[in-house]
């Protein structure tokens, strides 16, 4: 009798064989062509640390209470929440969280202005000015948000010329000269 005649034998024979090719085909063999490019320069490849989206909704929830309510201790609240969102996060030019980054950084500089703690409103505008030191957010009637918080946090400090050159409202270069006559007369 044959070894292979016998069924136990086959079914073992089989299944030996059937192992054999599959441990083969698990095995790794080295590629004529890499995968990877040997240069990182092709990819720019640069890993994001991403803004915590349930921070950032739980902040914007914040700024809509304060801004219902009229509350300045929830104005302040709502600006350190936005705050805490983007604390310890590098935003490079291309980073995907950039934009939001910055209105979140503009929008807590704000309210911390609304909340009436100039102080800390002024560090929350170097940080933004730090973190983003060429870019801008325009208001609707194209103002700077960057001078006009410059302008707003430090309107006496400000010459007549150094207002003239902010890219701010009309209406509130208007009240900053206004309020600039009556406190030197």
């Amino acid at each position: 009798m044959d070894y292979l005649s016998h069924p136990k034998n086959s079914v073992n024979a089989l299944l030996s064989l059937v192992l054999a090719v599959a441990i083969s085909a698990c095995s790794s063999t080295q590629s004529s062509t890499p995968l990877v490019p040997a240069s990182n320069q092709a990819y720019d490849y640069e890993p994001y640390q991403y803004i915590d989206v349930s921070c950032k909704e739980q902040a914007i929830d914040m700024d809509n209470f304060a801004q219902r309510s009229g509350q300045t201790a929830q104005y302040l609240a709502s600006a350190k929440a936005m705050l805490r969102c983007v604390d310890g996060i590098q935003f490079s030019k291309r980073h995907p969280d950039a934009d939001q980054a910055l209105r979140l950084m503009a929008l807590s500089v704000m309210n911390f202005i609304k909340g009436g703690d100039i102080d800390a409103a002024n560090i929350a505008l170097s940080k933004a000015r730090n973190k983003f030191p060429d870019k801008d957010l325009y208001f609707a009637d194209y103002s700077s948000f960057f001078d006009t918080a410059t302008a707003l946090l430090n309107q006496q400090n400000l010459s007549p010329h150094q207002l003239t050159a902010l890219n701010i409202p009309a209406n509130l270069r208007t009240e900053i000269e206004r309020n600039q006559y009556w406190l030197s007369h």
